[in-house]
């Protein structure tokens, strides 16, 4: 018997080979194959780039953050280094009487207003004298017209600051707020007055602004041009009855002045409208003084048994806005000032009282001005600015240069030879170039 094998047909198979006669895959199929593969591996090697660039860049944000946080640290403690010198020089400054020529002034042979280079940066340091300006919470209404040449706006200044400010009128505004009743805390705080405009506040290229003349304290030291305190005017009497020869012993420099009789005649005056016999201001005292010829007397003496005076307006340091606002002051008068103090400091009370007495209608300026003023200083308002990198000349600041920088302000308070800091704060601009400065003190 015969066995047939059959073979099934290309056309009767339901399958159709992929490979060829060896079993390898056909080169269509591996060509397809490989161009998947390739494909996959483009996409993971563009897939990794674009993470390998996110991590790039993420990084590089970072260090950026980091490095300008590190600057923001560096310029913080730059600016702090420059308000804690302007801090030693007053300690160890003399405190006998102080001018713009003092260490802490513009006038200085090394100005502290210019860069001073530290570590990997610089800082630029500006002082001024609050006594150089006029107590905001003490001005008396004339002298607020003077300054604001609005009796409406000076009126209402002194509502704000005594609490009598319209809280309705505040409350009824676009945007609302509703005022302090009581003393200004900064300066700053006059721009809520109504009727305050940015031009008085901020000034002009033709005159300065209320920022520059005005301060929210100021506070003088009651001693003499030695540094000792004052004598009371209102216990020296007493004094001089019940303790023999306390008189000769402390004030020996008196006695140069006038015998014991006169001081006993002076001293035992008793001005007619006074409730307890004593002088109630130095004006009286002044009037006295003078008529004997010992009005240089005036530095050792005080009608306040306070060891700091408030509001009272350094003659050194004042612009001349602030002493021709001054009760009993002018345009002239100032320029008076200028020119004696450019020739020779103010260097006591009695050497103002003197100069006062000798202007014209000299009593009355004496007796309008002699409480107000003063030689010595103890509050001061100290202005910092730190930057990273090398100064670029005396023209410092970071607007000026486009680098970044951190301006600190402080209040201080110099007392019993500590300045303690009263209040600190950053503020958005950089010190003005050493330029800008010199040419405001100039004015003074």
């Amino acid at each position: 018997m015969r066995v047939v094998a059959i073979m099934p047909s290309r056309r009767q198979s339901p399958f159709r080979s992929t490979s060829g006669p060896s079993g390898r895959l056909n080169p269509s199929r591996r060509s397809a194959s490989r161009g998947v593969v390739l494909i996959l591996a483009i996409f993971a090697v563009a897939l990794l780039t674009t993470l390998a660039v996110g991590i790039t860049t993420a990084v590089r944000v970072e260090l950026k953050a980091a490095h300008a946080g590190l600057e923001r640290t560096q310029e913080l403690f730059l600016a702090q280094a420059g308000i804690d010198l302007a801090r030693a020089i007053l300690v160890y400054e003399d405190p006998s009487y102080d001018t713009l020529s003092d260490a802490w002034g513009p006038y200085a042979e090394l100005p502290l207003d210019q860069p001073q280079e530290l570590g990997e940066g610089y800082y630029r340091v500006r002082v001024h004298d609050a006594c150089g300006r006029i107590d905001l919470n003490r001005a008396d209404y004339e002298t607020l017209v003077r300054l604001t040449d609005d009796p409406d706006l000076a009126q209402e200044i002194l509502r704000w600051r005594e609490g009598q400010a319209n809280a309705e009128q505040y409350l009824s505004l676009p945007y609302p707020y509703p005022p302090r009743q009581g003393a200004f805390q900064t300066v700053g705080e006059l721009l809520l007055v109504q009727g305050m405009t940015p031009e008085l506040f901020f000034g002009t290229e033709e005159q300065l602004g209320l920022v520059d003349l005005l301060t929210v304290e100021a506070i003088s030291p009651n001693t003499d041009a030695n540094g000792e305190s004052r004598t009371s005017v209102r216990t020296m009497w007493v004094a001089i009855n019940e303790r023999p020869g306390w008189f000769e012993e402390y004030h020996a420099n008196l006695l140069e002045l006038a015998d014991m009789e006169t001081w006993k005649r002076i001293f035992g005056y008793s001005p007619p409208d006074s409730a307890n016999g004593s002088y109630e201001s130095l004006a009286q005292l002044a009037e006295v003084l003078e008529s004997y010829g010992a009005l240089e007397a005036l530095d050792y003496l005080t009608v306040s048994t306070d060891a700091y005076l408030l509001g009272l307006v350094n003659v050194n340091t004042a612009s001349p806005e602030v002493l021709a606002a001054l009760p009993g002051g002018s345009p002239e008068f100032a320029q008076a000032v200028l020119e004696r103090r450019q020739a020779e400091p103010f260097v006591s009370l009695g050497d103002v009282a003197q100069f006062l007495s000798s202007q014209e209608e000299g009593a009355a300026v004496l007796s309008q001005m002699i409480d107000r003023v003063t030689t010595k200083s103890s509050s001061f308002v100290i202005e910092s600015t730190g930057a990273v990198g090398r100064p670029p000349g005396s023209s410092v600041g970071g607007n000026g240069t486009g680098g970044s920088f951190r301006t600190v302000c402080a209040y201080v308070r110099r007392i019993e030879g500590n300045v303690h800091v009263l209040a600190e704060f950053e503020e958005d601009e950089p010190l003005p170039p050493y330029e800008e400065t010199i040419r405001l003190a100039a004015r003074r």
